[in-house]
């Protein structure tokens, strides 16, 4: 059972025959009540701050606790960030290679084309005149026999000429045969 103050001020105690100061026993009580009664109080008064004090001590820990875990949070958030912005980079340098070497592939195929039609226009150039030049030889072959000897150029006919003259074969143009390329 716990003691108060009250309890000491109110004590009574049995009377002997040769026994105590009435008046000092109660003074000392008095004392003794006193303080306990303080004792009591800054106990109290303790205790209040030691719940305070455990109750703030909790929400530090608490904070802390809030605090590190976002912090943690945020160091995964810049991680994946970091990490996501490095996929993004490496896929759009990626892509940037890929379509340059579809621009790349798009201009050689451009040059390859041209260098063929030139070569064909070269080759188409080549056929023409030497087909000019048999066309010409054959008239002037032609011209050649009706002048030498017009009399007998008027008793056979233009069909017999034409037979004896016939154009030339079509030349052969840096070791292509202009005949075969023309018929695939």
């Amino acid at each position: 059972m716990r003691i108060t103050p009250i309890d000491i001020q109110q004590q009574q105690f049995n009377k002997a025959l040769r026994g105590l100061d009435r008046r000092e026993v109660q003074s000392f009580l008095g004392l003794v009540a006193e303080q306990m009664g303080e004792l009591i109080r800054k106990n109290d008064e303790q205790q209040v701050e030691l719940r305070r004090l455990t109750h703030e001590l909790d929400d530090h820990r608490n904070r802390e606790e809030t605090l590190r875990e976002a912090m943690l949070t945020a160091q995964r958030a810049i991680d994946e960030i970091r990490e996501n912005a490095k996929k993004e980079a490496q896929l759009v340098v990626t892509e940037a290679e890929i379509r340059a070497e579809k621009i790349l592939h798009n201009a050689h195929g451009r040059v390859t084309k041209l260098i063929d039609e030139i070569n064909e226009l070269k080759r188409q150039r080549v056929r023409a005149l030497e087909e000019l030049k048999g066309v010409l030889s054959t008239h002037q072959k032609l011209l050649e026999t009706y002048d030498a000897d017009p009399a007998q150029n008027k008793d056979e006919g233009t069909v017999t000429v034409l037979e004896r003259l016939r154009p030339p074969p079509p030349p052969v143009f840096q070791g292509v045969d202009l005949v075969s390329s023309n018929a695939g």
